[in-house]
């Protein structure tokens, strides 16, 4: 369980925007009902300022019916909220139709009042922006009533002012090209996400969903509702107005009340739902896929800030068994991307197969992870970068390493079941002119049947048993067999790198498509998954979603802000 998110929906149900969809544009609220909602969140804030430290509670956000930032009382609880010194994010969703400066100013006043009457003693500064940080506006654009420079120009004072953004559209087919000149005219730091259109008769086309898929790499997932399961939602409640709670904005109500409950009734997992079909729902989830890439509260869609970056090649960099180099446009991004911060690939492929494959484009990252963590090397800042020659890089150092060799003593019996099974065997070791191959340590075995080869489970049990004395991981990707030493795997090469940078794993973001690269995103998230318990029976890779490409992934990475 991570610490607690609290969803608010109060009472408003009016909007300032006319949208021809949408029922709130239809209700002019009474100064009555407007009362009732102050009073409503304002109540609100009070409990949990009562209750965030009891409750373990790290983040709120407000998600209207209607707008509710043009409402006074909204920026004066966020202030309130933000002010808490155990709240971590707070935040709502707008049109982003209220007044920037305006609005900042206030949230500036209530956040300053609050941590002052919390003990807070640092300067006024200092406080406001920390406050800001905490700040999250998901901002969604609508064609039909903001005019588009306006809403940018807002987005980038919100971006300057400090505070946490996210942009979002619903991904009407019609308005592909409008939302294509938002992409273009936003900074490349805000991340532009797509919600499928509610009500489209029928399904994407290809070429929609590419396109679409090119604005926000996480497109795919709203694609497809995973399976509803309450256990996945043990971290979070969403609260209406008058105190009723659910687990997220479209589960079953509950029995009890935000306010008169406790927490094992409050947090009790339940659901009523057959898919979780929509953003609130299913981005909330333990087992969100983006969560990796949001951090510890995706469900603000604000990507998390990171201080190294590792990428896998296959599915990633490029497209699933394209053995070619990379193109034109990943290596532009790449180019971008190791300005903001350094880049290592991670892949289970061998030193040897990486650099004849990639040549040049290897000068692109600052080292890798070979082998599903069984090679892992970093260049070092003397050894010079893309500038140097070839001679020259020849010549110099490798930077820091780390081996894990695999026990060769089985090997001929390797090769005999290799030949039972109409494979080849390969053995890799570090490269080096001044090594002796014969005596130098291999890191890795590999299988390898036809193109189109498929191995059986027997055929990898049986090798298994031909290992069991020894200390070795079994996977199988496509058609290799691969054999590497036991507890290793991306992500403890993720986590040496780390240890070499001096940075935590949880301010590295990783990014791959298959099972193996699993590992490496669980090291990013914290999760402490025992290094190669979760891949010893590894299945050919799949894909994070259906649709994404190469190109797709690097630009979700290079959209994101590090520090």
């Amino acid at each position: 369980m991570g610490r607690k998110t609290i969803c608010y929906r109060g009472s408003l149900k009016s909007c300032n925007y006319r949208c021809s969809y949408c029922p709130f544009s239809k209700h002019k609220a009474s100064a009555q009902e407007l009362e009732k909602d102050r009073q409503s969140f304002e109540r609100f804030c009070e409990s949990i300022a009562d209750r965030a430290t009891g409750f373990d509670i790290g983040a709120v956000f407000v998600v209207p019916y209607g707008e509710a930032s043009i409402h006074r009382w909204y920026w004066e609880g966020l202030g309130r909220l933000a002010g808490l010194g155990g709240l971590e994010r707070v935040g709502l969703q707008t049109n982003l139709s209220f007044a920037v400066e305006e609005c900042l100013a206030v949230f500036d006043l209530y956040s300053g009042d609050a941590s002052r009457e919390n003990g807070g003693e640092s300067s006024r500064k200092s406080n406001k922006e920390a406050c800001r940080r905490k700040l999250c506006v998901w901002a969604t654009f609508h064609p039909e009533m903001a005019d588009m420079d306006t809403f940018v120009d807002k987005c980038h004072r919100l971006a300057e002012s400090g505070v946490n953004l996210c942009v979002g559209a619903v991904g009407a087919p019609q308005n592909i090209v409008l939302l294509g000149r938002l992409r273009e005219k936003l900074s490349p730091d805000l991340y532009l996400w797509i919600n499928k259109m509610d009500g489209l008769v029928r399904a994407y086309t290809e070429e929609e969903k590419r396109v679409f898929l090119e604005m926000d790499p996480l497109f795919g997932l709203e694609c497809g509702s995973p399976a509803a399961d309450a256990a996945m939602c043990g971290d979070r409640c969403f609260v209406e107005a008058d105190g009723r709670i659910r687990t997220c904005n479209i589960s079953r109500v509950k029995a009890g009340n935000w306010y008169q409950s406790e927490a094992a009734e409050i947090f009790r997992s339940l659901c009523g739902k057959k898919r979780c079909s929509c953003y609130l729902a299913y981005g909330g989830r333990t087992d969100f896929e983006g969560r990796q890439f949001f951090g510890a509260y995706p469900i603000f869609r604000i990507p998390k800030r990171y201080k190294v970056v590792f990428l896998d090649l296959d599915g990633t960099l490029v497209p699933e068994k394209h053995r070619g180099r990379l193109s034109d446009s990943v290596r532009r991004k790449l180019l971008v991307l190791r300005e903001k911060c350094p880049v290592f690939l991670a892949t289970s492929m061998p030193e040897e197969e990486v650099r004849r494959r990639l040549r040049e484009d290897m000068d692109l990252f600052q080292g890798a992870v070979f082998a599903s963590g069984a090679y892992v090397w970093m260049r070092t800042k003397e050894e010079g970068g893309q500038a140097a020659g070839r001679e020259e890089r020849s010549k110099r150092v490798e930077g820091r390493e780390v081996i894990h060799p695999v026990d060769l003593k089985e090997f001929p019996r390797l090769r005999e079941l290799a030949a039972q099974c109409s494979a080849a065997v390969r053995i890799y070791r570090k490269r080096g002119r001044e090594v002796d191959m014969a005596k130098a340590e291999a890191y890795k075995i590999t299988l390898v049947k036809g193109h189109n080869g498929v191995w059986k489970e027997q055929e990898r049990l049986k090798a298994a048993e031909i290992l069991s004395s020894g200390d070795h991981r079994i996977f199988v990707e496509n058609n290799c067999m691969e054999i590497i030493a036991a507890n290793v795997d991306k992500g403890t090469g993720v986590r040496q790198i780390c240890s070499w940078l001096g940075i935590r794993p949880e301010e590295a973001i990783a990014v791959g498509n298959g099972r193996e690269d699993k590992a490496m995103r669980q090291a990013c998230e914290d999760m402490g998954t025992a290094p190669g318990n979760s891949f010893k029976n590894s299945e050919n890779n799949r894909h994070l979603h259906s649709g994404t490409c190469s190109d797709n992934k690097v630009k979700g990475i290079y959209n994101t802000t590090p520090p």
